[in-house]
């Protein structure tokens, strides 16, 4: 197990289908660090989470261009992290009035040429643990992560996370952070 003074990075993947417009999940496995039940309890703090958006091939998604001829297209992703499975409809997203929601963001694509084109991107973090002062304690063994993407993209997006990582001894203080945050 790691000490409490090494950051580590843990990885996770969500893939978008293009033709549809639903929310997709998938898991990062957190037992190996969240350890609530030992002689030594641990916990796990992340400091920052950094986000990837890019085709199979990890370049910038391609925007389609189906439209008049001058009319921007725009295509749009939202993505979010979460310490417990939501069940929320299929087109919804996880929101930050929810306890549970750790990270949230959202990128908008324009294709202004009309063609099959990457065209221009511009995104924004609405809450990360790097915006925190101390980052965000976690004491799950599983983290969840959703993106939904809409149909605008001319192929499957695929969406990167990384999270900057520490674990640390789970002390009354945290475990009462930890209570009062994500209830």
């Amino acid at each position: 197990m790691a000490k409490s003074s090494e950051t580590f990075f843990l990885r996770g993947q969500v893939v978008t289908d293009s033709a549809s417009q639903l929310r997709v999940e998938s898991t990062i496995d957190l037992g190996a660090f969240v350890n609530l039940g030992s002689s030594k309890p641990q916990i796990l703090r992340i400091h920052s989470i950094q986000q990837q958006i890019c085709d199979s091939d990890g370049l910038v998604p391609t925007v389609d261009a189906s439209g008049a001829i001058g009319e921007d297209r725009t295509a749009f992703l939202n993505s979010a992290i979460s310490t417990k499975p939501t069940e929320l409809g299929t087109g919804d997203m996880p929101q930050l009035n929810l306890d549970e929601v750790i990270y949230t963001a959202a990128v908008n694509f324009t294709n202004g040429r009309n063609s099959v084109d990457n065209g221009f991107q511009t995104s924004a973090s609405d809450i990360a643990p790097q915006h925190l002062k101390n980052g965000i304690l976690v004491g799950v063994d599983t983290l969840y992560l959703y993106v939904l993407g809409d149909n605008a993209f001319a192929e499957d997006v695929h969406v990167n996370f990384m999270l900057e990582c520490t674990v640390e001894p789970a002390t009354r203080e945290n475990a009462i952070a930890i209570a009062l945050s994500q209830a």
